[in-house]
């Protein structure tokens, strides 16, 4: 695999963890969900937003702070600053796969609860 995509995986990584962090503290703040992570189409079925909203927001800012994270780390090693040994590579690659489906699981359990299926 190029070094080149790699570097630009690490970057959209971290950009999408700084969206997330803005829209979560935002959005918890106003007590709405974005319709990034929730469809308008699926919100207008929620009677609870507000409850949506204190339950899905934080913990998308949780998420896109863990993707900050994961794309400091592999810019690092892609550009050579810091040289991680490969386990600790392997690590964050597994532990990023297993905080996705952590939150992927939130989304589906907030669906369930908040608008009554998936």
């Amino acid at each position: 695999m190029d070094m080149g995509f790699l570097k630009i995986f690490d970057a959209i990584i971290g950009i999408l963890g700084l969206y997330l962090i803005f829209i979560g503290i935002k959005s918890s703040r106003a007590g709405i969900v974005d319709p990034m992570i929730i469809t308008v189409e699926e919100q207008q079925r929620c009677k609870d937003i507000q409850g949506l909203s204190s339950y899905l927001m934080p913990k998308t800012t949780i998420f896109g702070v863990f993707c900050v994270i994961f794309g400091i780390q592999g810019g690092l090693n892609d550009l050579g600053i810091v040289k991680f040994p490969y386990v600790v590579n392997v690590g964050f690659l597994v532990l990023f796969l297993v905080v996705w489906g952590v939150f992927s699981f939130v989304i589906r359990k907030a669906k369930k609860t908040y608008l009554g299926g998936m």
